[in-house]
């Protein structure tokens, strides 16, 4: 099973990189989700958002210590 550090909030799917918006609030894994979080943030695009330095993309190469989620965002604690 593949192991993944963090859950995207909009797909609930796992995620190894993606969109972290205010310093690990909300997680996302793909464009269109990223684009949902920052209107609810209150951005009309995510330029706006990146220019407002509101979130920033990432990629996670290790799993925290004590949890872990699978592809369908399931914890797992370690």
């Amino acid at each position: 099973m593949e192991r993944f550090a963090r859950k995207c909030d909009v797909t609930g799917r796992g995620m190894n990189e993606g969109f972290c918006f205010g310093d690990g609030e909300k997680y996302a894994c793909d464009y269109e989700s990223a684009l949902l979080i920052a209107k609810e943030y209150g951005y009309e695009s995510l330029k706006e958002a990146y220019k407002d330095e509101a979130y920033y993309y990432t990629e996670w190469e290790e799993i925290d210590d004590d949890c872990y989620y699978d592809q369908d965002g399931n914890e797992y604690e370690l």
